[in-house]
């Protein structure tokens, strides 16, 4: 399990890093504490795999249960002391991706992949006894518009400490009725800031898509992650725009973190042969499974347009896998190198209400090249601007003439890719001056200084530049015109 240490700084004059790719100035959240692994098992499971347990293995587990039980000085809780034990052993692992899970969270688990709840479209998990985002945000979800980024720390809900708090605590404290706000104080790398977020529905949809803008032959899908609807609603859209005049796609899987890998080999299929290879499977000994195209994955539906697809380094997981299985067949991947998830859970009860998530085997591109750790490479190299890796800028002070450091040289350079004339770190006459004319435009008080609403709007506008400036689209355009 990787270890996570508080760190106890003051709220400082500081941004920290986060694409503003991911910043929409809508901030419409609640909180819902969900655990987007993968829930399917490989039936072709190898028995040699299953290794058998002895009572003699188990006898100091007894041992310490019953010292525990009978001789400890206070009163034992018997159900958290089991529970403690099987926590204990799948963190033993030092797996992240294994481990133990209460009734509850398999549930919300379940609701997840699913497609139907109501929450923030982040995952979080108990390091150190403090609450972790660690997931990428569902895309288009209120987690991503209030600019949450994964491996973020929630340290107070509302002024409330989150520390030993069990994650439905946690939940409990963000969760609340849509409109009102929560205040959360996130821990990002060794800073500190607070977020004050509007509670709202997180979308359901998984795939939408559109005619582009400028060529009407060119249809844009986003996948957004893969649940048990999304084959169907790829499909349905493909089918729509096809009707609309689309004789060639754009396939979106940036920001897509993964979820039901049975769906994106579904859509994999969709662009293969019968009979080509989406992906193999092994459980570190051998390959147990090779799964490949064919009818009964894809029902006959297949893609034949040019097609290109969009990565990037959030793409994870069953997005890697779609990307890799049609990188093998020669369609073009856009963008920069993928996440690095090459493994495979499964979720099985253990007694009672109690159930363990866990690292069953690992899976591979066709060829048998691994992605862990190393992510899908794109055959088109097209990362986003540079000004769109800036970090958000924080709201804990009006920003204003005389201020400095590495937060007002972010303020300046956003300004600059928006057209004014500003640069370096010091907030000075020509930051004032851009501030004011975007305060008028936007009918706020002319005051020249950075508030909260003037930070809203300032981040939306480089957010729509950076949609407006997208390099890998623009590239997957000029790839089917070629």
């Amino acid at each position: 399990m990787k270890k996570r240490v508080k760190g106890k700084c003051a709220l400082q004059k500081k941004t920290l890093p986060v694409s503003i790719f991911l910043i929409s100035i809508v901030c419409t959240v609640v909180i819902t504490v969900v655990v987007t692994h993968f829930i399917e098992q490989k039936q072709a499971m190898d028995s040699d795999s299953v290794v058998k347990i002895t009572r003699n293995d188990l006898d100091d587990v007894q041992d310490l249960y019953d010292l525990i039980s009978t001789n400890y000085v206070d009163k034992v809780d018997k159900e958290q002391l089991i529970q403690g034990a099987l926590k204990g052993m799948t963190e033993s692992l030092q797996d992240p991706e294994s481990e133990f899970l209460t009734a509850k969270e398999t549930k919300e688990l379940n609701e997840q992949v699913a497609g139907s709840f109501e929450g923030i479209g982040a995952n979080l998990q108990l390091e150190n006894r403090l609450p972790v985002i660690d997931r990428v945000p569902v895309k288009n979800s209120p987690a991503e518009k209030a600019k949450l980024k994964v491996e973020d720390i929630i340290l107070e809900v509302d002024g409330q400490k989150t520390q030993d708090k069990s994650i439905d605590q946690v939940a409990s404290m963000i969760r609340g009725k849509k409109g009102t706000q929560v205040k959360l104080l996130i821990q990002r790398g060794s800073e500190q800031f607070e977020v004050s977020i509007e509670r709202d529905i997180v979308p359901e949809d998984t795939v939408k898509g559109n005619l582009d803008s400028k060529d009407k032959s060119i249809g844009s899908i986003q996948i957004d992650n893969f649940r048990d609807t999304t084959a169907l609603e790829f499909r349905t859209i493909i089918e729509q725009l096809r009707k609309d005049g689309a004789k060639s796609f754009i396939i979106d899987l940036r920001q897509n973190s993964g979820g039901l890998m049975a769906e994106s080999e579904r859509i994999a299929s969709y662009f293969l042969e019968n009979g080509d290879t989406i992906a193999q499977f092994s459980n570190n000994e051998k390959v147990i499974s090779i799964d490949k195209a064919g009818k009964k994955i894809d029902q006959g539906f297949k893609v034949k347009e040019p097609t290109v697809f969009l990565v990037d380094q959030e793409s994870s997981y069953g997005a890697e896998l779609l990307a890799a299985a049609v990188k093998n067949k020669n369609y073009p991947i856009i963008g920069v190198n993928t996440f690095g998830k090459g493994s495979v859970q499964s979720v099985s009860p253990i007694g009672k209400d109690k159930y363990v998530q866990l690292t069953i085997m690992k899976w591979f591109a066709p060829d048998g090249s691994s992605v862990e750790g190393k992510g899908v490479t794109p055959t088109i190299e097209a990362d986003y601007p540079e000004y769109a890796k800036l970090p958000p800028i924080s709201k804990q002070s009006n920003w204003r003439i005389g201020d400095s450091g590495d937060a007002v040289k972010n303020i300046n350079t956003m300004l600059n890719a928006l057209g004014y004339s500003t640069e370096g770190d010091l907030f000075n006459e020509s930051t004032r001056d851009a501030v004011t004319k975007i305060q008028t435009e936007n009918n706020l008080s002319a005051t020249g200084a950075l508030d909260t609403k003037t930070v809203d709007v300032l981040q939306e506008m480089v957010f729509k530049l950076v949609k407006t400036n997208d390099v890998a689209y623009a590239k997957a355009i000029e790839t089917l015109k070629k």
